[in-house]
This record gives structure tokens, C-alpha cells and sequence, in this order.
């Protein structure tokens, strides 16, 4: 069940009893973190590896675990490899560095998650910005660069799941040597056959002019960060970039938890059945307090704001009260300054979420 323990006034940390809330936040899309098969599998491999390989992978820090892992995720989002790294921004640092040489800049989605920036800006590229989700307008920012760039994406962005478009993304590229980074953290597990991401839901394959950077810590509630690409580029990469070659890898017993939650996915697809059918139920309930659904539920994601920072503190502390947790958040790249960013999981009931969809009403009703 989503629920987590939280202080009942979230502005007054420590004055009120801890007590159980549900939680329409967080991002464990499938409900795998806590899955008895996938909490199993990390207690066994810390028994047999520890917790650290406590060296790079390059060094004496590369595990069974991690290779086989790298050829499952390979074979199931349809690439030629597949690079393992710490987390996600690490996946992004490593797909931007291993264009380097190749393209000239990076030309970026407005709203694109901040670790794309930061992973061209560390790959030594210049940045510039397209408008959100406008491929002309990419393909424009593309030809005034000159030269092969690489384009880069959410592919489910994070703040209100809004989806990108790939294939006309993959059409602006000005020529063959560009190429477009789907930072998929969102995606991956959620969207397309089998959940194998955004870019398979557009139709598409990671391949020499696609890279697809995701986390193994959202649609399989482990962790960890992932690049999927063609053989040619990833496997060289690996003694020359940095953020692989000079770290200390994910822990072995959450690479075997992202293994075996792989196989729970594949096992239980009623799973993503369900997350779809909670993901229309949310949607349901936004309406049923008087709030517009602000897209299709296509994702589990949810952005919406229904006045100034005051108010929305107010609705937040009201509906706290009823017992449900929902985030009210600043996040970079919103959509707004300020706004509630909720999501949903397969592991959320029918029962919570129209009870949270009356007491949301019901505390707007009272405002």
C-alpha cells in the first residue's frame, strides 16, 4: 500500500505526532521497491557481494550482477548494449560524454530535466534551447548551430508527465552524425510494449542516431542509472568515461532487486494494467473536485494549481488532515512556480483514490 509516516503539519516539522498517510507522490510507478520477490532478491546478494564493490567497475568493482543486469536491459529495451552507472544524472553525463568530438552542441527542450544541461555543460557543450516539446522549433535551433548537434529530451517530463515527441524529434536532426538523448527516468516501465519506454511507445529502437538514459529507481523501485545504445559507441565508452570508469558502481544488491523486479514486470503485467486504470481514476478524480484533468492519462503523473502558494498551502494542510499526502512543490522546470505534482502507482486501491477524490472536494468545497 502507498503510505508513508509524516509529521501532520508538514510546515511544523516535530510538533505533531508521526502517523501513517496515503501518498499520491513519489515515482515507484509499478510498486516494485517494495515487492516481496524484488526486497528478497537485495538481501540475498548483499549476503553474497556485501553492499559495495567499494572500486570502480574498471578496477576490481565489476560483479556478475552488474554484467548479466547490462545484457537483460540490452535485450529488453531492444539495443545493441546497454552501460550501467550510478543514478540518473550519471546516465546522462555518460550518453552526453560519449557524443563528444561527435557533435558540436546541445540543443535542449526548455523544460528538459536540469541533469541534461548539466551533463552537456560537463561534456564541454555549448547549450541552447528549444521551445517545450516544438520539434520545428528544434530542428530551427538545430541548422542555426551548424554542424552535427545532439538533441535532448525527457521523454515523460518529470513535473506534470507530459510526453515528448520522438519520432519529430528524430526527423529535426540535421544530419547524420546528430543525435537525440530520450532522458527517460519517467518512461522507462511505464510506457510502451512491455513498458520498454517512450521511445518504443513512438516506435522506435535505441540505435546510432537514439540514445535512451533512464533510473532504475523509478518504474523498478531499485537504483542505479542506465545508458542503452549501439555496441559501436557504448562499448568504447567504457574505458574512457569518466563517470564510469572513475566510480564506485551501484550497489550489487540493488542491481539483483533491479533484476529480479525486471522479471516481476515481465511475470505481472497486470501491474501496468493497473497503473493505467488508476492513472484514468486519478484523472476522474481531479474532475470530481472541480479541477480540469490537465491531459489524457497516459501517464501516472499529475500537475495542477488552483490559485496563489497561500491557498494551495492551505488545501495542502486540509487534505493532510483527511489523511493523504499530496506534494505541493517547486520543482525546476515546472510548469509553474508553484504547483501540486501528483502521481499514482499500481499499488494505490480504488478505495484510496476516491476517498482522496472526496476529500479533496470536500476540502475545497470549504475553502
Amino acid at each position: 500500500m502507498p503510505s508513508i509516516v509524516q509529521d501532520s503539519d508538514p510546515d511544523r516539522p516535530g510538533v505533531h505526532p508521526q502517523r501513517a498517510l496515503v501518498t499520491f507522490g513519489g515515482c515507484d510507478y509499478l510498486g516494485l521497491s517494495r515487492h516481496p520477490r524484488v526486497v528478497g532478491s537485495a538481501i540475498r546478494a548483499a549476503g553474497r557481494h556485501g553492499l559495495s564493490t567499494s572500486a570502480s567497475r574498471t578496477t576490481t568493482g565489476d560483479t556478475i550482477e552488474h554484467r548479466t543486469l547490462e545484457q537483460e536491459l540490452a535485450a529488453f529495451l531492444q539495443s545493441g548494449s546497454a552501460m550501467l552507472t550510478l543514478d540518473g544524472l550519471t546516465a546522462n553525463m555518460a550518453a552526453m560524454q560519449m557524443l563528444t568530438g561527435r557533435v558540436n552542441a546541445a540543443v535542449l527542450d526548455e523544460r528538459a530535466h536540469p541533469t541534461l544541461a548539466l551533463a552537456a555543460t560537463a561534456a564541454a557543450l555549448p547549450v541552447r534551447m528549444y521551445r517545450h516539446r516544438d520539434a520545428s522549433d528544434a530542428a530551427r535551433v538545430a541548422r542555426s548551430v551548424g554542424g552535427p548537434i545532439v538533441l535532448a529530451t525527457d521523454g515523460v517530463f518529470t513535473a506534470d508527465g507530459a510526453i515528448a515527441p520522438i519520432s519529430e524529434l528524430i526527423d529535426a536532426l540535421p544530419d547524420e552524425r546528430s543525435a537525440l538523448i530520450v532522458d527517460d527516468c519517467h518512461g522507462f516501465m511505464v510506457l510502451g510494449d512491455s513498458g520498454r519506454g517512450t521511445a518504443n511507445a513512438a516506435g522506435h529502437s535505441p540505435h546510432d542516431r537514439l540514445l535512451v538514459t533512464t533510473t532504475l529507481a523509478k518504474g523498478l523501485g531499485c537504483s542505479g542509472g542506465v545508458v542503452a545504445g549501439p555496441r559501436e559507441l557504448l562499448e568504447p565508452a567504457r574505458d574512457r568515461i569518466s563517470v564510469y570508469v572513475c566510480t564506485t558502481p551501484a550497489s550489487p544488491a540493488l542491481i539483483s532487486a533491479a533484476r529480479e523486479a525486471l522479471r516481476v514486470a515481465t511475470d505481472e503485467p497486470a501491474r501496468r494494467a493497473r497503473l493505467f486504470e488508476n492513472a484514468e481514476r486519478f484523472a476522474n478524480a481531479l474532475a470530481h473536485a472541480g479541477l480540469a484533468p490537465p491531459k489524457d492519462p497516459a501517464t501516472p503523473i499529475f500537475a495542477f494549481w488552483t490559485g496563489d502558494e497561500t491557498d494551495m498551502r492551505d488545501l495542502r494542510r486540509r487534505v493532510l488532515a483527511r489523511g493523504f499526502d499530496l506534494p505541493l512543490m517547486a520543482y525546476p522546470s515546472g510548469p509553474v512556480p508553484c504547483y501540486f505534482r501528483a502521481s499514482v502507482s499500481a499499488d494505490h486501491t480504488e478505495a484510496q483514490i476516491d476517498a482522496f477524490a472526496d476529500a479533496l472536494a470536500g476540502c475545497r468545497g470549504s475553502a
